[in-house]
């Protein structure tokens, strides 16, 4: 059984690490907290140009593009739409330089997924503010934690194998019940207006994993392992975080659906 979980230390440091920069920038000092998703952005940008092994000559010119493809996600507290239709743009002039149309999806992505959680950070309604990014944030990493040991100990039939090796069915079905658990956690001392919200949870476990294998699938058809190397145990950024990037779509269109 040993050899089964012979990442789980490191792993488990790392997780603690990332927590531990969870409660500082959302308890301690929140104001850094959309600071550090535009940073966050930018890491994530510059993976992915690596992932492909893109870049051009002379290096400021890269410097730019960087900049280029954050810059949407600045109006994302203030005015969406700009966000939307910056990021429209950007998809065309990431596939004149790069001729890659996976490139493109993959930075439009991320970038909507960032400009999605600014903006829920800063609505007002039951699904946004910091202290539902915290859960955001917990619910998804409850999904992998149930995905991680269901999958290991239990075993059993893959869900897509030729995408994702490792993900199994009963890997899934832990990750929803873990999520589950911590949605009636909550509603002992924080009631939300509705019962329906145990849907909301569920989706963002579902979103969560759907999110995973649309990872595995771009990590597939460019024959790596991982996206990076930059947290230990997990690999890089897109590794640890494919989960929150798509469960940030499912929020930001309840957020939508609230609002309307």
């Amino acid at each position: 059984m040993f050899f089964v979980f012979e990442d789980l230390k490191l792993r488990s440091w790392s997780a603690l690490i990332l927590i531990l920069l969870l409660f500082l920038l959302t308890i301690i000092t929140p104001f850094l907290l959309s600071p550090f998703l535009f940073l966050f952005n930018i890491l994530l940008i510059i993976e992915i140009f690596r992932l492909y092994g893109f870049k051009k000559e002379p290096f400021f010119f890269n410097i730019i593009l960087v900049v280029i493809c954050v810059l949407p996600s600045y109006f994302a507290q203030t005015d969406l739409s700009i966000t939307l239709m910056l990021n429209t743009f950007l998809s065309f002039i990431i596939i004149y330089l790069s001729r890659s149309i996976r490139l493109s999806f993959l930075i439009v992505y991320v970038n909507l997924s960032i400009s999605f959680l600014l903006s829920l950070i800063s609505s007002q309604t039951e699904v946004g503010g910091i202290s539902f990014f915290i859960i955001l944030v917990l619910a998804v990493a409850l999904t992998d934690i149930g995905g991680y040991f269901g999958g290991r100990i239990i075993g059993g039939p893959k869900v897509l194998e030729k995408v994702s090796p490792s993900k199994t069915w009963a890997g899934i079905f832990v990750g929803w019940l873990l999520v589950i658990i911590f949605y009636y956690l909550i509603e002992l001392w924080n009631s939300f207006e509705s019962d329906l919200f145990v849907f909301v949870f569920f989706g963002i476990a579902l979103s969560s994993q759907f999110g995973d294998f649309i990872e595995s699938y771009f990590k597939r058809s460019l024959g790596v392992k991982d996206t990076g190397n930059i947290i230990p145990g997990h690999g890089g950024l897109l590794d640890r975080f494919d989960g929150l990037i798509c469960a940030s779509f499912f929020v930001k269109i309840i957020d939508f659906y609230l609002t309307a």
